[in-house]
C-alpha cells in the first residue's frame, strides 16, 4: 500500500498532533514512523519502493504519512519531483502556524536537542536562516505546485487545528473523502508541546550518536532524563521581532493572496 495523503509540513506547526487525529480514524492506514522522510534526499528515495510500502502494513483504505522536511526545499531540493514520480495523485496537506511563532518553536527544538547553542537572535539575522526559509510557506509550496494542482492541497491554520479542533479534523475527513467517524477521545490532546522542552545533556547526545537502534535510544533517553535542563522559552525584543517581520512579512502575503486565507490570528 502506498499514500494517498500525505502531511508535508511544517515542522513545529501541529503536524504531530494532526498526525495522531488523522490516525484516529478507522479506514486510514498510517505509516509505522510518522516521518518517513522517504522524498527527503536522493539517499532516502533510493531506500527503495519496497522499503516505503513495508512501513504501512495495518488494514484499511486509505495509508499516510508526515513528514516537515518535505517543505524545506532549501536544504532538501528535489522532494516533490521524487514524490510525484511515485505519487502523481497524492493530496498534500500543510499546517501553517504563526511563522515567527514556529521560528521560535523550532529554535526550541533545536536547542533542546544539542543542534543549537546561539542566541536566537544571532540565528534569526540572516534571511537564508534555515529557521526563516521554514516559515516562508509559500516559498515552501511553490515547489509542490510545480507537479501537483491546487486543489490537491489542503492548507490548515495550526492556530484554529489548536482551538477549533473538531471541525478543523472534519474539514480533514471531507478533504480525504471520508467519513466523519474518528476516536473524539483523542482529539483533547496536544503532542510535542515545546513549552514541554528539556535541553538534553551532553552525556545523553553523546550516547545517542552511537546507536540507532530505537530500543537503546529510547533506554538512554530514560536513563538520562534526570539530567536533562529545563528550557524556558525564549522572549524576542522589538528589534528581533521587526527583523523577522521584515523577513517574513513578503511570503505571508504572496501566500494570502494565493490561498484566499486570511491568516488573522497570526502575527503579521
Amino acid at each position: 500500500m502506498l499514500p494517498g495523503f500525505i502531511i508535508i509540513g511544517a515542522m513545529k506547526g501541529g503536524t504531530s498532533s494532526l498526525y495522531r487525529y488523522i490516525a484516529s480514524h478507522p479506514e486510514v492506514v498510517p505509516s509505522s514512523t510518522k516521518e518517513t522522510d522517504f522524498f527527503k534526499t536522493v539517499d532516502d528515495f533510493n531506500k527503495g519502493l519496497d522499503w516505503y510500502k513495508s512501513l504501512f502494513r495495518k488494514n484499511g483504505e486509505l495509508a499516510f504519512e508526515a513528514s516537515p522536511n518535505y517543505t524545506k526545499r532549501h536544504l532538501f531540493p528535489g522532494v516533490p519531483a521524487r514524490m510525484h514520480s511515485i505519487l502523481p495523485e497524492t493530496k498534500l496537506i500543510y499546517v501553517l502556524r504563526d511563522p515567527i511563532d514556529r521560528v521560535v518553536s523550532h529554535y526550541v527544538h533545536n536547542y533542546a536537542h544539542g543542534r543549537e547553542s546561539r542566541l536566537l537572535s544571532e540565528v534569526i539575522r540572516s534571511p537564508d536562516s534555515n529557521y526563516i526559509q521554514t516559515s516562508n510557506y509559500y516559498f515552501q509550496i511553490q515547489g509542490f505546485l510545480e507537479y501537483y494542482s491546487d486543489k490537491k492541497l489542503l492548507l490548515i491554520e495550526s492556530e484554529r487545528l489548536r482551538k477549533d479542533t473538531v471541525n478543523v479534523v472534519n474539514d480533514v475527513f471531507k478533504f480525504l473523502n471520508l467519513s466523519p467517524e474518528h476516536d473524539t477521545s483523542i482529539l483533547e490532546k496536544n503532542f510535542h508541546l515545546s513549552s514541554e522542552k528539556k535541553r538534553k545533556s551532553s552525556l545523553e547526545r553523546a550516547l545517542e550518536t552511537r546507536t540507532t537502534n530505537q530500543y537503546l535510544r529510547s533506554g538512554i533517553r530514560l536513563i538520562t532524563a534526570p539530567l536533562r535542563k529545563s528550557i524556558e522559552r525564549p522572549k524576542l525584543s522589538s528589534v528581533d521581532s521587526t527583523i523577522l517581520a521584515e523577513a517574513l512579512a513578503p511570503d505571508v502575503e504572496k501566500l494570502r493572496r494565493f490561498s484566499g486565507l486570511e491568516f488573522s490570528s497570526w502575527s503579521l
